[in-house]
């Protein structure tokens, strides 16, 4: 899941650290803090919208021309619990517990923001039950001219599928608009 703070380095405590100190002047780790930890910067446009949207912010920085205003970026936090997960190496069942904590933390302050998990609609209502090859599904999207980076957004947001995953990089790194040399080809027939 992933979280807006309306700081940039906001922090919330998870699980306190419990140490337990002997005379003779060492320690025992009992229970490990758990930390969540907001960054500025890693937001997506729609995030960056739903922040605008739900603080208010003051006292804008302008850039050198004294007219134009910095946006405010650098004041909002992102946190992603699977990110973290890897990064602090945590279990399934602490990366839940720090879910749970931010999103009952979301309830009762208006600091954080959870941030719903697709951020962009699917190309058309039936695109996750699509039945057809994946090269018909390619074809389709071309054809009839869809967003392939929002598409392959919402792919990986939602279906996160590795086989349409390359073959959508594949077709948006493809600059001469030819077909992908993994995807066959369907012939033709004309006459």
């Amino acid at each position: 899941m992933r979280f807006l703070a309306k700081y940039g380095r906001f922090a919330v405590q998870i699980q306190h650290k419990i140490e337990e100190n002997y005379a003779t002047g060492t320690s025992r780790t009992l229970q490990e803090g758990i930390y969540a930890r907001f960054e500025p910067g890693l937001m997506r446009p729609m995030e960056r919208e739903l922040a605008l949207a739900h603080w208010s912010f003051n006292g804008f920085y302008q850039e050198a021309d004294e007219v134009t205003i910095v946006p405010p970026d650098y004041r909002i936090g992102v946190f992603d619990s699977e990110i973290a997960q890897r990064d602090n190496q945590w279990s399934d069942e602490i990366r839940t517990k720090v879910e749970a904590a931010l999103i009952d933390h979301s309830v009762h302050y208006d600091e954080i923001i959870i941030v719903p998990r697709t951020s962009v609609p699917a190309p058309w209502p039936n695109y996750d039950s699509f039945e057809g090859t994946l090269a018909a599904l390619t074809r389709r999207l071309v054809d009839d001219g869809f967003d392939l980076e929002t598409v392959l957004l919402y792919e990986q947001e939602s279906q996160n599928r590795p086989e349409v995953i390359t073959a959508l990089e594949e077709l948006i790194s493809n600059p001469d608009g030819d077909e992908p040399s993994e995807i066959p080809l369907e012939e033709e027939v004309v006459g």
